[in-house]
């Protein structure tokens, strides 16, 4: 079982969606963004966590009902499941092109284009510990 987050949705108490709100206290309470990770540039992140939030409040969108439980049953939009397909999203998504300039947008994907070719240039150990004697 992953507590990583794999749904577009937001939710109580709950792991697999990309905003939580935990339980406990209310001077305790907060909002948890769970989809960016310890190697996201921490400006970045909060530029389009913020530039997203002021969107939906100027145009007064709807965050949907919060996801119930873990999620079982519901047919929910999913986050890009690897890394092409989410520098895929990334530059066709409408609202990063309302929160980030073009020349950025422009720039950023032809880093992470670059960084996931020279990724897939390298064979893991994974990958010669499965293949090199069955081949």
């Amino acid at each position: 079982r992953s507590y990583a987050p794999t749904a577009v949705a937001w939710g109580y108490e709950n792991r697999m969606v990309a905003i939580r709100i935990p339980g406990g206290p209310s001077a305790a309470r907060r909002i948890e963004h769970r989809v960016s990770g310890a190697d996201a540039n921490p400006y970045l992140v909060l530029a389009a966590i913020l530039g997203a939030a002021l969107i939906g409040i100027e145009k007064e969108l709807s965050p949907g009902e919060p996801t119930g439980g873990e999620g079982q049953g519901l047919t929910l939009a999913k986050l890009p499941p690897d890394w092409a397909s989410a520098i895929a999203s990334f530059e066709g998504g409408p609202l990063v092109a309302e929160i980030f300039p073009a020349t950025l947008r422009q720039s950023f994907v032809a880093c992470k284009r670059q960084e996931l070719n020279t990724f897939a240039l390298n064979v893991s150990d994974f990958e010669i510990e499965t293949y090199l004697e069955s081949v």
